[in-house]
């Protein structure tokens, strides 16, 4: 799914196959139009990202998906294909196998692999998977400092011993909201009313939701009062605090405003968000700690607890086996939620079962299948409408139109629509898009991410 930095499967299986050719968009076009030449004249392997599902391959016989939970496998632009099911259908098609490897399973595969689904499905046994386990211990999260005293103590006894600790915050910039002492409001982004980042390098605000960015304020926008306190710490604050707390440590951090590239001075506490915890970056740690799963948890989002369970796979996956000493630290307020409860038993089972039990009584996938509409222009309020109503009968349930948030351009508004089979409403949707009124631009995510 990420090609990007480098693949440890990719340069795993050319070494070992020397006919190997690589069609992803790390090579130039020129080598990538030479691999699907290659493989169209009968190169018996290939491999690449996602767009590599579509290069030619006569006799194919084996179709291989690697880390199958990703997001990255869903296409955000048009053709808005998801890799994970044009593998499965073209294996149908051309009568080979697909096999889906993930340490953390999507749940639509997760619920194909039960009684009477369409996957088989391997899995080690538990006593295996505990052993590939670090030791998990979840803390309470505290709300007037960044590391419990658990996690401090953790640390400490880390350093000790001459390993190395990573930190996993859950945002960058300095603090995740500035709030005024006296109104007790927020500052908000004047386009989508979504509290702001403060950004203390740049002296800027910055709204996590469509991206606008303003001068920092001095005082209130709500009352004017000078009293504004900088609430929630991201990673630059976090650094700081981390220096002062272990000033014989030396803290790294990885963000957008940070490098991404490992320094030569060896790490002691390596502080990062999601970017920096890919394979081909991070470094090798005995300790791993996540600041704030709650935050995970919580996003408004249905996948949110699949994505958190998933996150904390590979946070687990990160800091190793424990009988190396491998430690996995989770600071939250809902250590009884079902996807932390299944990283301590490790047990996806668990995790499945729950999260089918949810969305079952809240009619999303796989019980359901959904459409995104995005119409923007003059007049997309009264189109969506239009594209409601003639909809309708073919919906189990439509949400919307609600107003997206947007830096720039037209307005625009969205639709959910949630069916039972989505080929008729795929139809529908066509129809309706080839006679959409001037200066109005619809687009269709089926299954969106």
């Amino acid at each position: 799914p990420e090609v990007r930095y480098g693949s440890g499967i990719l340069d795993a299986i050319a070494s070992r196959f020397p006919s190997f050719v690589r069609v992803d968009s790390a090579q130039t076009d020129s080598d990538r139009s030479d691999a699907w030449i290659a493989l169209a004249s009968g190169r018996p392997v290939g491999g690449g990202g996602r767009g590599a599902v579509f290069a030619p391959a006569p006799d194919l016989a084996l179709i291989v998906v690697d880390e199958e939970h990703h997001h990255t496998y869903k296409e955000d632009r048009s053709p808005r294909f998801d890799a994970r099911w044009v593998a499965q259908r073209r294996a149908e098609l051309q009568g080979a196998i697909c096999v889906f490897l993930s340490s953390a399973p999507s749940v639509e595969t997760g619920a194909a692999t039960l009684e009477g689904g369409r996957f088989r499905s391997v899995s080690p046994v538990r006593s295996d998977r505990r052993a590939a386990s670090p030791l998990v211990e979840l803390v309470d999260r505290p709300e007037d400092r960044t590391l419990s005293p658990e996690l401090h103590d953790r640390i400490s006894a880390t350093l000790r011993s001459g390993e190395r600790v990573a930190l996993l915050a859950p945002s960058a910039a300095f603090a995740r909201a500035v709030w005024c002492g006296e109104c007790r409001r927020s500052v908000r982004c004047p386009r989508c009313e979504s509290g702001m980042f403060f950004d203390r390098s740049k002296r800027q605000v910055r709204c996590g939701r469509c991206g606008h960015v303003d001068p920092a304020p001095d005082v209130c926008p709500t009352c004017g009062a000078a009293d504004l306190k900088y609430v929630g710490a991201g990673t630059e604050r976090l650094g700081e605090q981390l220096s002062k707390a272990f000033p014989r440590a030396f803290v790294h951090r990885v963000d957008p405003s940070a490098p991404d590239e490992l320094p030569s001075d060896p790490i002691d506490i390596y502080l990062t968000t999601w970017m920096g915890t890919k394979a081909a970056l991070r470094p090798d740690v005995s300790l791993v700690g996540i600041l704030d799963a709650d935050w995970l948890i919580r996003r408004p989002d249905f996948r949110a607890a699949e994505s958190a369970y998933q996150a904390c796979v590979e946070m687990a996956e990160w800091a190793g086996p424990r009988d190396r000493g491998g430690h996995l630290v989770i600071q939250t307020v809902e250590p009884d939620h079902h996807s932390l409860q299944a990283i301590v038993r490790s047990d996806y089972s668990f995790f499945l079962r729950n999260e089918l039990e949810q969305r079952r009584e809240l009619m999303y996938p796989p019980f359901i299948e959904l459409v995104k509409v995005v119409i923007a222009g003059a007049r997309a309020e009264p189109f969506a409408a239009h594209v409601s109503a003639s909809i309708r009968h073919l919906a189990t349930r439509i949400l919307g139109p609600m107003p997206m948030a947007r830096a720039d351009g037209p307005p625009t508004v969205q639709l959910l629509i949630k069916c039972t089979d989505v080929m008729p409403v795929a139809r529908a949707l066509r129809d309706i898009l080839e006679a959409s009124p001037k200066g109005t631009r619809m687009s269709v995510d089926v299954d969106p991410r």
